[in-house]
């Protein structure tokens, strides 16, 4: 029953191109009908990365909506685009607006975490909770291990390695997981494809990403969010966890602020502990402390 239901919710949510801006495409999935559920991959993830999701969370009366930031998955990237967290968090929103999507519970991954959390106090309108993935409130846009890996990247690129990237790109996933159980070849091909169809695009985005400026700092802005924020993070040795501090500063500077922890999972808790991941944002959308946001009924997954 389960996997009926996620091949009917894939196949309902067929993939849209906005054009945020001239070059600028997001790639979006747009799924079922009710209550607003924004999801964001981060910076190595996809929309196909969600699909033990939103089974469960559109059975509950959610329309879920998938938005790949620009640079991510089979969203372009342009050159000489401003690929800093502050524009990604406006093209989200941009991308809201254009759906009629809000005000509704933002989700984010990873350092997509960041531009949910900016966009929550930048439009409040359109933000009524946020659930940060392994997310915390970095202040750039990749990782120290991804600036490490992007001189391997480029080199492989242009020695035409793109089968040496994509080894490179499960050995980081595997490294980020607590329980690697569900990364397969299927799995990593699909997680890659974005990439693949370009990869002197992609690396240049990661640097851009990497290089960005922005225009100003979250840690100065966290007190503005008003709505209700949960911290979702793997327990297991694992790379990319948001460090304590930034846990810490979450706890200290936002009004409405909860974290949970899930036992033997990593950095890709939607891949490993996909139902506990789907209950925990069900009973973020229930919190009262969100504004706008009416009560949804949880329901078990089938």
């Amino acid at each position: 029953m389960l996997a009926l239901l996620m091949v009917a919710a894939l196949a309902a949510g067929a993939a849209q191109d906005l054009e945020i801006a001239p070059d600028e495409h997001l790639n979006v999935r747009d799924h079922g009908a009710g209550r607003t559920i924004v999801l964001v991959p981060g910076l190595t993830g996809c929309a196909y990365g969600f699909r033990h999701l939103i089974p469960g969370l559109t059975a509950a009366g959610c329309r879920v909506i998938v938005i790949e930031p620009l640079g991510i998955g089979a969203s372009a990237r342009p050159a000489g685009a401003d690929y800093s967290l502050t524009a990604q968090a406006d093209r989200i929103g941009a991308a809201m607006d254009r759906l009629g999507a809000g005000p509704g519970l933002v989700v984010g991954h990873g350092v997509s975490g960041s531009m949910v959390l900016r966009l929550a106090y930048r439009r409040p309108d359109l933000v009524a909770g946020v659930v940060l993935i392994e997310g915390g409130p970095d202040e750039n846009g990749t990782t120290p291990t991804v600036k490490r890996s992007l001189g391997l990247a480029s080199l492989a690129a242009k020695l035409g390695g793109g089968r040496l990237l994509r080894d490179r790109f499960q050995a980081g996933l595997e490294e980020a997981s607590g329980d690697r159980s569900w990364i397969d070849g299927l799995t990593v091909k699909r997680y890659f494809a974005g990439a693949a169809r370009d990869l002197h695009g992609t690396i240049a985005a990661l640097r851009a990403m990497a290089d960005a400026s922005e225009p100003e700092s979250l840690r100065a802005n966290l007190d503005r969010i008003s709505c209700g924020v949960t911290l979702l993070l793997g327990a297991a040795p694992h790379e990319g966890s948001p460090p304590p501090a930034d846990v810490a500063l979450l706890d200290a500077q936002l009004a409405d602020f909860r974290s949970q922890s899930f036992a033997g999972a990593g950095h890709y808790l939607f891949e490993e502990v996909p139902d506990a991941v789907t209950a925990a944002i069900l009973a973020a959308a229930q919190r009262p402390q969100v504004a706008g946001l009416p009560g949804i009924a949880q329901r078990s997954t089938p």
